[in-house]
């Protein structure tokens, strides 16, 4: 059995545009290589928000989703989408369906909007189905996995396809919502478990939660992909269209010539936000800076309030710390440690709680005081 997950592909998104979008979907899922699929499950948030229907990025839609029908249908792919947060979906999968139906031949898709259970005939699976904001509460989701199990007359399903957060996602955070349990769906599924919501990829045993297809904002700087899994074991598979997101560490040292040259290294309408002291030049003249450089998308971080972000990844220029640079002397070692390799590692959810208990006997201490 062979199949793909990918979610949070947010069609209609505010910065990266919708025909950048569409163009990473079709040249990196929708790939001679992965015509031999059995299955592709788009896990949910397909769309960023309402979209009006004369809007332009409504026309690419269309045409894309067409696209995608004669894809799966010339390769013989079942679709599979769930609907995923209700701010972003708001349904409109219900499009895709609508073209689907009026097709002379029509692609094998469904389309859950609700908790469900699903047996595939033709591969001989289980597939459970919950969408983002379904419950409030964990043993009212197990409830109604009950009766569905019941409805089947099974105990456990093959492949869990969700929209959501377990909690392993949620270390660090400040978000104390609804969340999966891990143990109760390690103990219900029997192969993996894959969930959308969060854009950074990630896994926890069997729990695989594949990320955004594309890069959508500032702090998803690592790489974006999607999942495609072969019996018992997956790969992720990187999107290298990729939209630009960066930050950029500005040290002292930076001329404006230098600016120039880093800027100049990425494609014009990059997001590119530059991370300086209060006191450098470059927040003084940001403005001047902004309008030079207005093929690209330009926005200043002021180092003295990053500690205030909920999500903050950056590149160290030369990759490596300038200690001529007074930020880095009056930093706490504990925050230039996770700056330094948070900006050359991708690393999972629970491989930086380990980290983090591991340099947690640095905290505190600068590096002047260890000169």
């Amino acid at each position: 059995m062979k199949y793909i997950v990918t979610s949070d592909i947010h069609l209609g998104h505010s910065k990266t545009p919708t025909k950048h979008i569409i163009h990473s979907f079709k040249n990196t899922i929708l790939t001679h290589s992965n015509s031999d699929i059995d299955i592709l499950f788009i896990s949910g948030d397909l769309f960023d928000k309402l979209l009006d229907l004369n809007s332009k990025e409504v026309q690419y839609i269309i045409e894309f989703f067409n696209y995608l029908l004669n894809y799966c249908l010339q390769h013989d792919i079942l679709l599979r989408v769930l609907e995923g947060t209700p701010g972003h979906d708001w349904q409109q999968s219900n499009l895709l369906v609508k073209l689907n139906d009026i097709r002379q031949h029509k692609c094998n898709l469904k389309y859950f909007k609700a908790l469900d259970i699903e047996h595939i005939d033709r591969v001989d699976k289980y597939v459970l189905y919950i969408p983002d904001e379904w419950t409030n509460t964990h043993s009212e989701l197990e409830a109604q996995i009950k009766q569905k199990l019941n409805e089947h007359n099974i105990t456990n399903v093959d492949i869990a396809i969700l929209h959501g957060q377990f909690k392993y996602q949620l270390v660090g955070k400040k978000y104390s919502g609804f969340h999966f349990e891990e143990q109760y769906f390690l103990n219900l599924v029997k192969g993996y478990i894959h969930v959308g919501h969060y854009h950074i990829y990630s896994f926890l045993d069997r729990i695989i939660a594949n990320g955004s297809l594309e890069r959508l904002a500032h702090g998803e700087e690592s790489d974006k992909g999607y999942v495609r899994v072969h019996d018992n074991s997956y790969t992720f598979m990187p999107n290298e269209f990729s939209y630009t997101y960066k930050t950029l560490n500005i040290t002292p040292s930076i001329t404006i010539e230098k600016l120039d040259r880093l800027i100049y290294k990425y494609d014009k309408g990059s997001y590119i936000r530059l991370l300086m002291s209060r006191d450098h030049p470059f927040n003084i003249s940001f403005n001047e800076i902004k309008a030079k450089h207005l093929d690209y998308n330009l926005k200043k971080l002021i180092k003295e309030d990053y500690a205030e972000e909920t999500s903050v990844a950056y590149i160290l220029l030369d990759n490596h710390l300038d200690l001529s640079d007074r930020y880095v002397l009056e930093a706490n070692i504990y925050d230039k440690l996770i700056e330094t390799v948070y900006s050359k590692y991708t690393l999972s959810d629970i491989e930086k709680k380990k980290f983090l208990n591991f340099i947690s006997c640095f905290n505190g201490v600068t590096a002047n005081e260890n000169t």
